[in-house]
């Protein structure tokens, strides 16, 4: 991929936006009952839809067509009636002119269907942030939930926006099925657990591979789906806890904006801007923009980030059944004073007062920085009733620089400080999959089957010095202040670059849902995954050390059984092929650059999704056998990655989502499991054992109350609970489980006609000091605010 494609792209974006802006909205609706016709106005120009059906019974819209504003439109269809409109938060109220009370608002329902014609946009504030629905499920692309045999919990736009999500910290944070391990502000990535197992590179972006994990900014995420357990048949060789997709924001078909401006904790100052829509009268040209800018200093002491975003999209629909798209991005990210990572040796964690959250125990010349170029296209081709061929492909360049430290605890009251420079490197990625639908019958069996194939490439790039490492710069500091000093002297970075490392990751999957009736289907899939990798010496030379090439067939069975039409079950089995860690370079593991053999491991699953009319409940058992891989904090600092036998765990999740009153909403749930290491062949102590840095007991929590007396103002919270884990395999340094809370408020009102917005949130409400893991320390009190102008 040429980087100067990139802006070439954004420019062309940037510069057809610009053209496109208008208050008003293109509308085409045909003379029709009053019904319809406000549902087509609801539709075109993108607001939800309040009425009682026994007001509009019995009456006739005029035909609308051409550009008008919404209360204009509004106007001429309800032009003779006794009825009254009224716009609120996106939302069209219409009434008799007398008054009737919103509570008392029905849904429409048109005759012979059993879906309502007027509700709130799926995963709004509105809505209760319910989901019903997944953007992309592997081979199947996007489903309802309640289509699905798996686990799939989803993080709406509004949901992100309104707890001000900026980074993937906060979601992990929140999210009941997610615990973190090691914060986006080391690495510019997160590593965290699911399902008890550790996630670093399980990361996707629209359904494609994102290799190393780095996704740091959210301001162009529609959604974000966290698929919990096994995704061998669904996306190849994959993580086994399960897996993050972040959906980015499509192109719209009517015109949208959004500016933001606030801070994102400390003095940490942003503004963004969100817009969107058609670029001619016939909507088949459609565009999306986003851009962001955030410089300041963090809740962190001695510590700034400085971070931009400019991303777009296109899409053109030449004929109804055929949309093309282009999308592409440029970010940077700047962390100054990155948290350290704290090696306990031989003591134990209680020991010692966990570091103070607020206090930056690195030094102020620690950093990472990392420039991401991207450019991708996909397509959706609707060839038949029949048939329909999609695709999508994605190149990106990641250059990364970094200074990382290594705090050793010497004693109750001591440590000493090593640090870590990687001169700049560069990781090249490219991502595509396509896929062939097919829909047919066998008598009165229905058949959709789809035949794909996923396929990424990486390849890093780095200097023959690229790093200079294990070097002591502190000994015998205070744990209860941190010690700076200056940075020493040296050199790395100058010589020539060579390839490093390679890998390639080839799958061809099969997959058939069989519907036996409305009620009873049958899944069955096979993927056939292949993993090569190699790494070289600076000679250039490969390093056999760190080569493997293997591939397997991994099946999937699933029935789901749908009771009644809102409610569904289902018992799935899935097996999965896992690439095996390479061991990161550098003087801190005693096994630098080792490529560890790949893993095969299976899992079973029972579980049931309630769609109630305004909450969506998600239930699953499940238990999931792998190969152990672990890493071994050894006395003298150094660390060791290593296999050994079987991680076994077994639990059940529940998620819940949806508005429980017309005032409050509830957005959560639990996970509670049992994890154990078996079959330990090196070490036997380990046998039975709770594996490293797994909490078996997971409560999260977030709550709104919108204000009944106080027109727009709603209050928000959360409680969020981890319980405790060990940081050592022998499971004698155990660390306490840890209970956060949130608060915040969020107001909103239209000022001339605007959607306008003000939001305030609290993180870690009590400014408590915690461990997040065996080596890295929580986030501080933060607090956030912004507003929000919609246009």
């Amino acid at each position: 991929m040429k980087k100067r494609m990139i802006p070439l792209a954004l420019s062309a974006i940037i510069a057809l936006s610009a053209q496109s802006y208008a208050k008003s909205v293109e509308l085409n609706i045909a003379s029709q009952p009053l019904s319809s016709a406000l549902s087509k106005l609801a539709e075109q120009s993108g607001m939800s839809l309040l009425v009682s059906q026994d007001v509009v019974a019995g009456k006739t819209a005029p035909a609308l067509k051409g550009a008008m504003e919404p209360s204009a439109a509004l106007a001429k269809l309800l032009a003779g009636t006794d009825l009254e409109a009224s716009t609120k938060d996106g939302t069209i109220t219409v009434r008799k002119a007398e008054g009737a009370s919103e509570q008392s608002l029905e849904k429409i329902t048109l005759a012979g269907t059993q879906e309502a014609v007027v509700k709130p946009k799926e995963g709004s504030a509105e809505a209760g942030y319910k989901v019903s629905s997944v953007k992309n499920v592997g081979p199947w692309g996007e489903k309802k939930l309640l289509d699905t045999p798996y686990s799939i919990n989803v993080i709406s736009n509004d949901l992100i926006n309104n707890t001000q999500m900026s980074s993937p910290d906060q979601l992990i944070r929140m999210n009941p099925l997610l615990a973190l391990n090691l914060p986006t502000s080391l690495n510019a990535r997160p590593k965290f657990n699911i399902r008890g197992f550790t996630g670093l590179s399980n990361i996707y972006e629209d359904g494609l591979y994102n290799f190393n994990g780095w996704v740091s900014q959210l301001e162009d995420v529609e959604q974000i789906e966290v698929l919990t357990g096994l995704s061998g048949f669904l996306y190849g060789v994959g993580n086994v806890g399960g897996l993050i997709n972040y959906a980015h924001k499509a192109p719209l078909l009517t015109q949208q904006s959004e500016v933001v401006i606030g801070d994102a904790g400390g003095e940490s100052y942003f503004a963004s801007a969100d817009v969107g829509g058609p670029l001619n009268q016939s909507k088949t040209f459609r565009y999306r923009l986003n851009a962001v800018k955030q410089n300041g200093n963090t809740a962190i002491d001695n510590q700034n980030l400085d971070r931009y975003l400019v991303s777009g999209s296109l899409e053109w629909e030449p004929i109804s059944d055929l949309i093309f798209g282009i999308n592409a991005s440029k970010q940077h990210y700047d962390m100054k004073g990155i948290p350290a990572s704290w090696s306990i040796g031989s003591l134990k964690h209680t020991d010692i007062t966990v570091p103070e959250a607020s206090k930056l125990w690195s030094q102020t010349w620690s950093y990472n920085t990392l420039d991401t170029d991207k450019i991708g296209t996909n397509f959706k081709w609707k060839i038949s009733d029949n048939f329909k061929l999609r695709g999508a492909y994605s190149d990106s360049q990641y250059e990364q620089d970094q200074i990382s430290m290594v705090n050793t605890v010497l004693s109750s009251s001591t440590y000493k400080q090593s640090f870590s420079d990687r001169a700049p490197r560069t990781l090249y990625t490219k991502a595509g999959a396509f896929f062939l639908d097919s829909t047919f019958f066998t008598g009165d069996i229905k058949h959709s089957m789809t035949l794909g194939t996923q396929f990424d490439d990486a390849k890093w790039v780095q200097h023959i010095d690229s790093s200079y490492s294990g070097n002591t710069i502190t000994s015998g500091a205070s744990l209860a202040s941190p010690l700076y000093v200056s940075m020493p002297s040296y050199s790395i970075g100058t010589n020539s670059n060579y390839t490093s490392f390679k890998a390639s990751r080839n799958n061809i999957m099969l997959s058939d849902n069989i519907d036996f009736s409305d009620s009873l289907s049958f899944i069955f899939g096979i993927n056939r995954a292949s993993i090569t990798q190699k790494s070289y010496l600076t000679t250039g030379v490969e390093n056999q050390a760190g080569h493997y090439d293997d591939s397997k067939a991994t099946p999937s069975f699933a029935f789901i059984y749908k009771p009644f039409r809102n409610v569904s079950t289902y018992v799935s089995y899935i097996e999965s092929l896992e690439q095996g860690l390479i061991v990161p370079t550098g003087s801190l593991y005693t096994n630098s650059g080792e490529a560890l053999p790949p893993m095969k491991s299976k899992q079973y699953e029972i579980g049931t999704k309630i769609d109630f009319e305004n909450v969506l409940l998600t239930t699953a058992l499940f238990q999931i056998d792998k190969a152990n891989q672990y890493q071994v904090n050894n006395t003298d600092g150094t660390r060791t990655y290593v296999q050994d036998g079987l991680q076994v765990n077994k639990g059940i999740e529940v998620t819940l989502s949806g508005k429980l009153t017309d005032n409050l909403t509830l957005v959560g749930g639990s996970t509670l499991m049992q994890a154990k290491v078996k079959d330990q062949a090196n070490n036997p102590l380990f046998e039975g054992n709770r594996p490293i840095d797994v909490a078996e007991k997971m409560f999260k929590l977030y709550s709104e109350y919108n204000l009944p007396g106080i027109n727009g103002l709603t209050l928000t919270g959360g409680i969020y609970y981890t319980g405790d884990f060990y940081a050592n395999g022998l499971n004698t340094d155990k660390l306490p489980a840890v209970t956060t809370a949130d608060i915040g408020a969020r107001y909103i009102q239209m000022i001339d006609g605007y959607k306008t917005a003000f939001k305030i949130n609290i993180t870690n409400l009590t400014d408590k000091s915690y461990w997040v893991s065996s080596n890295y320390v929580g986030d501080p009190r933060s607090v956030l605010f912004s507003a929000s102008i919609k246009f």
